[in-house]
């Protein structure tokens, strides 16, 4: 594997940054995504990380959960969540 540069990183960051501007929207999902984020990365997070790279990841999650919530509401659901009962995927 390639040692990772400065700018290899600035260029990653830059490029999520880029990606998750795209995928918020104004039906509040950015909220909600950051929201489920936060709770997630309370628990474990990495309090001594650099902080562009924090942002980095954070952002890279809050993506994955807005494009969810959005596939979600349109019905675009694959076969697998479609033919599954929501009760046996989703815990008490």
């Amino acid at each position: 594997m390639k040692d990772v540069t400065q700018e290899d990183l600035e260029t990653w960051i830059d490029s999520v940054s880029t990606l998750w501007g795209t995928s918020e929207d104004a039906g509040g999902d950015t909220r909600l995504a950051g929201e489920a984020m936060a709770n997630v990365w309370s628990g474990f997070g990495y309090p001594d990380g650099p902080e562009d790279l924090m942002r980095m990841v954070m952002n890279a999650t809050e993506i994955g959960y807005m494009i969810a919530l959005r596939d979600l509401r349109a019905g675009d659901l694959d076969d697998e969540i479609r033919n599954s009962r929501l009760d046996e995927l989703v815990e008490d």
